[in-house]
């Protein structure tokens, strides 16, 4: 069906409405676009990704929720620490705690961080979600497992 064929015998307010309709679509659909965009850059900003970790680590827990952290260490201590989580907002937040409590502290301090420690940082919980900030606990304690398991190898071949 061509155009002509389509707005024959229609009013002119009825094909200036479905004009405005059609470039009103296109609008919304470019703006959806703008704002998917800008929170990928945004969000890919705001959570580094890094590549050389000397420590990493990635927990499923029993809520199904999965968390990722990444420990670069400068001397004995960790210099840059990067995030990621699947799950709720508490769970983000439970991750970026104990990524946060990591940074500039050796791996004995680390062994100190817990999910008490966790949740006192962020203000508290809710008692439904305390299970996030274990996740967020035991993920940070397999990224430093990790880190010695490496320094040790490196130091036997070294």
């Amino acid at each position: 069906m061509s155009d002509l064929e389509f707005h024959r015998g229609k009013s002119y307010v009825e094909r200036v409405a479905f004009g405005l309709m059609c470039s009103n679509m296109l609008i919304a659909g470019g703006v959806l676009v703008v704002i998917v965009v800008a929170w990928f850059l945004v969000y890919y900003w705001l959570n580094p990704h890094l590549e050389k970790a000397d420590g990493k680590a990635c927990v499923t827990g029993r809520c199904g929720d999965t968390m990722e952290i990444r420990l670069t260490f400068a001397g004995n201590r960790v210099a840059e620490t990067s995030y990621q989580t699947n799950g709720c907002v508490y769970s983000l937040n439970c991750v970026c705690a104990a990524a946060d409590l990591a940074k500039g502290k050796t791996p004995d301090e680390i062994l100190a961080i817990d999910a008490d420690l966790i949740q006192a940082s962020m203000g508290g919980l809710p008692r439904d979600h305390m299970d996030c900030a274990s996740l967020a606990a035991e993920t940070l304690q397999a990224a430093l497992d990790d880190y010695m398991r490496n320094r040790g190898s490196h130091q036997a071949h070294g």
